[in-house]
């Protein structure tokens, strides 16, 4: 029997999984593409066991005495995002996991600003040159890679950005993509927002812009206003144009990598947010042309004693003349370890009171040389563009150390990540676990989930874990309270990384371990739990809709029903809830087979009985024929899809149906709504109604009025 369920498990979850992961129910390449990819040799990155060996597996020795609110809640990818959901609102979720993802918002722009949009060479490499959009000139037009900061970062620049395939595409299209996304949750972050758009670049011509087909302005783009060109590195006297950024979808020549760019294939991809900067003055962003960043005023990243470590003078100030270090000393004890020092301020890709910065306003160029003083210049503060404050209001590194102790304790945290995913979440989890233990908390590092003796479950491998799980201890008192497990094989061989070793997804059945881990332990620590055997629940998975005050619209959304739910003699009968949110490019309705996997493994007694919601992080979409905005769609069948009238503020079965033809709906962002409270949409039109965390948060207040959910203890 436990062979088959483990059977049924494997089938039903393992295309959910892939679809909580990412953008793709197949995470393969042609081929192609995979042979491009081993021309470009990214995935072998270098990691050193030390890296990963920051393992801490003994149990906590005090498990704290709590109310219970027998909720949890958790997401991969770009659903990991719940964790900043449950820090919005501290007390609601017992259990916070936050799977592969990318909830340390500020790295991920650091990051970003580094690697993707970086490795261009110097303006006195570039200026007068005939040759910028020739890949083989010599000497190089392209002087990437980017700065690494990390062992677990890719090296990459913004002509040769990293492909990989493991649960993400990542096209070039794709990196297009995200980087509006990005804009769009958060607002510009690349230079200052234009006066009546939180995402189009300032000093853009907003009439040409909204008045013109994207082929048209790659075609003539419109350079901005001089004002707004001004750039320190490669604009610092305002001799060239700038202009809108207009990028390839994908390499034409096969032989590249598809996120790699061609100047041989047309530029008929539009990036909004982005501007170039025009040296050869063709109208056009050629190979080796700069990305125009003014994101904030210049700071050395060195910490508020104003001084690298070779000029530390082992007292907390600086000395005169450097000093030669042996690696690793810290003569001041300020560099910033996510393992030995979580609050180190120098490295740690952001910007701390008290370190040194040029108050030259966001492009870095002196008002005497511009003829007027840009944002922030001369104020004395260090300034960054407006959306860096909405970047923190979403970022859960800052959160967590911002956060009451009192209400930070309400709550613990599950996370994971590979060491060699693809966008960087390794990084971006250590850096929560950082936080986390600069608030003191013990957390617990694991070197994988099986196979080593560090591992979380170290007497079984891989393949054998999920047939185990269900009888493995996971409370608090045997792992710890927050748990990190870092999954992939710092020795692995390069067909294992082929294989998907430690990447965003991982290999073999990585990704359904990471899933099933999550929910076993987010289940194990509601007390009480009712494993009784049971038969299903008559449907054991449906769609629902509801109303969303922070969409000001209907929205849909999945629940898994525990076995015996609908029995008349357990009308009385209440539940917990476990909340899990799925991954980009996807919604609510492709988590369903875990709904049914989950009720299958609780009617037979092997998971506690629990109530499952999947909240819908997909972008609504526009109704191009109305203007209006549907934001709880079914799939589509026939051509159209069937949607619910996102006024309808009732029950939903009172709610009216209408089906829209397909080819009249456009998402209302790139590609995925990153779970935030989001700043514009695709059209560069601010919002009010895109409020996609407060819509799950809409939702857990919802789900305690329609369905038998456990009341917290006091």
């Amino acid at each position: 029997m436990r062979t088959a369920l483990t059977s049924t498990l494997v089938a039903l979850l393992a295309p959910a999984v892939i679809f909580a992961c990412g953008d793709s129910p197949t995470a393969s390449s042609d081929a192609a593409d995979t042979a491009a990819a081993d021309t470009a040799d990214t995935d072998l990155v270098a990691v050193d066991a030390a890296d990963v060996a920051d393992t801490d597996p003994g149990p906590d020795t005090v498990v704290p005495q709590r109310p219970a609110s027998y909720r949890a809640i958790g997401g991969m990818s770009m659903g990991a995002a719940a964790i900043t959901i449950a820090l919005e609102r501290p007390g609601t979720f017992d259990l916070v996991g936050a799977l592969g993802g990318y909830a340390d918002t500020t790295y991920m722009m650091a990051q970003m600003l580094r690697l993707q949009l970086g490795g261009f060479c110097a303006l006195d490499d570039l200026a007068g040159r005939d040759d910028l959009d020739d890949p083989a000139a010599v000497p190089p037009v392209m002087c990437g890679p980017g700065l690494t900061r990390s062992p677990l970062e890719i090296p990459q620049d913004f002509d040769r950005l990293h492909y990989d395939d493991n649960g993400i595409t990542m096209t070039r299209e794709f990196y297009g993509q995200i980087i509006e996304n990005f804009a769009e949750a958060y607002g510009n972050l690349a230079v200052p927002a234009h006066a009546d758009s939180p995402i189009l670049p300032a000093g853009l011509d907003l009439a040409w812009f909204r008045a013109t087909s994207p082929a048209a302005r790659c075609a003539a783009p419109v350079p901005i206003a001089k004002a707004f060109s001004y750039n320190a590195e490669y604009n610092p006297d305002g001799t060239y144009d700038v202009i809108p950024l207009c990028d390839i979808l994908r390499p034409d020549d096969p032989a590249l990598p598809p996120s790699w760019f061609d100047p041989a294939t047309p530029r008929t991809n539009p990036i909004p947010p982005l501007l170039a900067v025009d040296l050869n003055g063709d109208g056009r962003r050629d190979y080796g042309e700069p990305v125009l960043l003014n994101p904030w005023e210049r700071y050395r990243d060195v910490g508020p004693d104003g001084c690298d470590d070779a000029f530390e003078d082992g007292l907390g100030g600086c000395a005169d003349a450097p000093a030669v270090l042996a690696p690793g000393d810290d003569p001041n004890g300020d560099r910033y370890d996510w393992a030995l020092n979580p609050d180190g301020a120098e490295g740690n890709d952001r910007y701390d009171l008290g370190e040194p910065f040029e108050d030259l306003g966001l492009d870095g160029v002196a008002s005497a040389v511009s003829g007027f003083a840009d944002q922030g210049e001369g104020n004395g503060e260090w300034d960054a563009v407006d959306a860096y404050e909405t970047l923190l209001d979403h970022d859960a590194d800052s959160r967590i150390r911002a956060l009451d102790a009192a209400a930070l304790d309400t709550m613990d945290f599950w996370l994971d990540a590979g060491i060699r995913d693809a966008l960087g979440a390794g990084i971006a989890t250590r850096n929560l676990v950082a936080a986390l233990r600069s608030r003191g908390r013990d957390v617990h590092v694991y070197r994988d989930f099986t196979s080593n003796p560090d591992a979380l479950v170290p007497e079984v491998d891989r393949e054998g874990l999920i047939g185990q799980i269900f009888e493995t201890d996971f409370s608090a008192a045997t792992i710890g309270r927050d748990v990190y497990v870092e999954y992939g094989d710092p020795d692995a061989t390069a067909s294992e990384i082929e294989d998907g070793d430690g990447k965003h997804v991982g290999r073999g059945v990585d990704a359904l371990n990471r899933l099933a881990s999550f929910l076993v332990a987010a289940l194990q620590r509601f007390p009480d739990p009712d494993t009784e055997e049971a038969p299903l629940s008559n449907p054991a998975s449906l769609a629902d809709t509801y109303y969303s005050a922070g969409l000001q619209a209907r929205r849909a959304y999945t629940i898994g029903l525990p076995p015996g739910y609908d029995l008349p003699e357990n009308s009385a009968k209440r539940y917990p809830v476990v909340f899990f949110l799925h991954g980009l490019g996807q919604d609510a309705s492709d988590l369903a087979p875990a709904a049914i996997a989950t009720s299958v493994l609780m009617s037979e007694g092997l998971l506690p009985k629990a109530i499952f919601v999947f909240p819908d992080g997909a972008c609504c979409f526009r109704d191009s024929e109305t203007g209006g905005r549907e934001c709880a769609c079914g799939d589509s069948h026939g051509g159209v899809r069937s949607c619910v009238d996102p006024a309808c503020t009732g029950a939903s079965d009172a709610c009216a149906v209408r089906d829209i033809p397909n080819d009249r709906l456009e998402r209302e962002c790139a590609k995925g709504s990153l779970y935030a409270n989001m700043q514009g949409n695709r059209w560069g039109e601010p919002r009010d109604d895109m409020g996609y965390r407060q819509s799950v948060l809409d939702l857990v207040d919802y789900i305690d009025t329609r369905w038998r959910t456990k009341a917290a203890t006091e």
